[in-house]
């Protein structure tokens, strides 16, 4: 059942386009432990991280400062960052409602693993043209503009997820980062886990299918060595032999360009350096324009017209305002090494080097998106930090 839950909340389905579950598991876990609560079941309380809280809040507030300094009113990023704050507050109450246990790292992992093997049935079948998982698993995800639907992208959306495409992959990359770096301490993820989610991975963007390289060679195990190269044939015979299916044709495009002696390169990211980097001025350097979407929210349409992550926080708030970004995903980063891997630098620097490579490419730091979230989720297994526990049997107090 926690599986169910984990997977709810992490990956954040739509029920039909109606109802994002990450706020019924919210909604469900905070009724829980109120009822536990009342019914005096829940002895040991209910733990809030007060410094991560006052990370998050630190946000919101330094969020505001690039619109007084120019004058703006683009409330665009103080309001998704109060969706983080959402989000983190409804983490805070799955983790007491269901994994503050003493076996509750192992019992997120074992989770986690199952929903790497739902979301890799569901994503074969789609793609086997089982149509009416197609039409549910395209039911969960955030309505996008139409021609996506039934495009060579449509694949991407084959994931029991609200979210799509960079984001998707950004996700997976760092879960899949997480679990080879919880399997080098303790050994106990099965080697297919790393087939499934290579997989999926190649599923939700080619982003991941460079990038997973990185947590592949820091953390390699000879024991990978029969799911990586079944991996490998996988997407090597399907470059080879079918590279005009639109699918393969999308997904694998850098492959294909490599196997034709074109080089590793896809037209996204001719795309990124031709349209979306450029040098800001001087004064969006330092203190930005204040601006964040072009005021076509409806469109998603981003302020500069970039896709960038580091440009589009230096065009807010200029370089100060995107270093408090990489800050605030840092403190999360340190705190998950903390709390699960011995405060391990190895797992940090190398985190860091996935995020930002992919913070070129899109919004990475501190962007509320379900890997941010993910992180939120996972810095909580633990105590390090400041927290404060209510209702429990005895007074409140700072552990």
């Amino acid at each position: 059942m926690t599986a169910l839950f984990n997977l709810f909340y992490l990956y954040d389905p739509w029920f039909f386009h109606v109802v994002r579950m990450s706020v019924v598991v919210g909604i469900v876990a905070f009724a829980l432990l109120i009822y536990r609560t009342v019914k005096k079941q829940n002895k040991q309380g209910i733990v809030v991280p007060i410094d991560s809280l006052a990370v998050l809040l630190g946000l919101i507030l330094l969020s505001a400062v690039p619109l007084l300094i120019n004058g703006t009113k683009d409330f665009s990023v103080i309001i998704m960052y109060v969706k983080s704050l959402i989000l983190f507050l409804f983490g805070i109450g799955v983790y007491n409602a269901f994994y503050r246990l003493p076996n509750g790292q192992q019992r997120l992992v074992w989770d986690l693993q199952i929903g790497v093997g739902v979301q890799f049935v569901f994503g074969l079948l789609a793609l086997l043209g089982v149509s009416f998982l197609v039409e549910f698993l395209l039911s969960t995800n955030a309505i996008l503009p139409a021609r996506f639907y039934g495009s060579e992208q449509e694949y991407r959306l084959y994931n029991i997820t609200a979210t799509a495409f960079f984001q998707l992959s950004l996700f997976y990359l760092m879960l899949f980062h997480f679990l080879l770096v919880y399997n080098a301490k303790h050994n106990n993820i099965p080697s297919v886990l790393v087939f499934l989610i290579l997989c999926i991975g190649l599923i939700s963007g080619r982003t991941f299918l460079l990038l997973s390289v990185v947590s592949i060679a820091v953390y390699f195990k000879w024991r990978y060595v029969p799911s990586l190269v079944a991996f490998l044939l996988l997407v090597l015979g399907l470059a080879y032999f079918i590279p005009k299916n639109p699918y393969v044709g999308h997904a694998l495009e850098p492959v294909i360009n490599l196997l034709h002696g074109a080089g590793f390169v896809s037209s996204s990211t001719d795309t990124l350096v031709k349209n979306h980097l450029f040098i800001p001025t001087l004064k969006q350097f330092i203190s930005g324009d204040g601006l964040y979407m072009t005021g076509q929210l409806e469109t998603g349409r981003y302020y500069g017209n970039t896709d960038s992550g580091f440009l589009r926080q230096i065009l807010y708030g200029g370089i100060g305002y995107m270093l408090v970004c990489f800050f605030v995903t840092f403190y999360f980063v340190r705190k998950v090494a903390l709390n699960w891997f011995d405060g391990s630098w190895k797992f940090v620097l190398s985190a860091f080097v996935i995020l930002t490579a992919c913070h070129i490419k899109a919004d990475t730091f501190a962007f509320p998106g379900i890997m941010f979230v993910m992180l939120m989720f996972l810095s909580l297994f633990g105590t390090h930090g400041k927290q404060r526990i209510f209702f429990a049997q005895n007074e409140g107090k700072y552990v």
